[in-house]
């Protein structure tokens, strides 16, 4: 399957049972619904959910502030997984970053999330950095993505 029949919307207080549940799924180191409430009323932060048949499947954030994006946080519904939503989520962000002039856009990942690293080269993010000790559940570093967008 696809990735037909999906819609990508901004996110909602009303989303925020479903990506509770999706964060509890995939991460160890889960945002708060707090952290999420913030992240809403946050001037510089936009974040996107999509909606597969009448489901939250996914959602990403992101920061654009002067001409930096930083993409906070993305993840996919583990069943809606490896049907290109996650390549979905960030082709969305990057327009809303060219829209709001960034020059480029930035992520952090696990060196061990493999899937992430692929989509992250698939879609042109070149390793840029390293912030060691960066996840504090198991002290593994964080790997910077960088993506020039002009």
């Amino acid at each position: 399957m696809g990735t037909s029949n999906y819609l990508v919307r901004r996110m909602t207080e009303r989303d925020l049972d479903h990506v509770m549940a999706i964060e509890q799924q995939v991460f160890t180191l889960p945002w708060s619904r707090q952290s999420y409430m913030s992240e809403l009323k946050n001037q510089f932060a936009t974040y996107l959910v999509c909606d597969r048949e009448a489901q939250l499947a996914g959602y990403i954030g992101i920061w654009v502030v002067f001409d930096e994006a930083h993409i906070t946080n993305i993840a996919v519904d583990p069943k809606w997984r490896g049907q290109g939503l996650g390549r979905v989520l960030m082709e969305e962000v990057e327009k809303i970053a060219r829209q709001k002039k960034a020059l480029r856009i930035l992520l952090e990942v696990r060196p061990s999330n493999h899937a992430a690293l692929s989509l992250y080269h698939s879609l042109d993010y070149m390793e840029t950095g390293r912030r060691p000790g960066y996840y504090t559940d198991n002290g593994e570093d964080a790997i910077i993505m960088t993506k020039l967008l002009f």
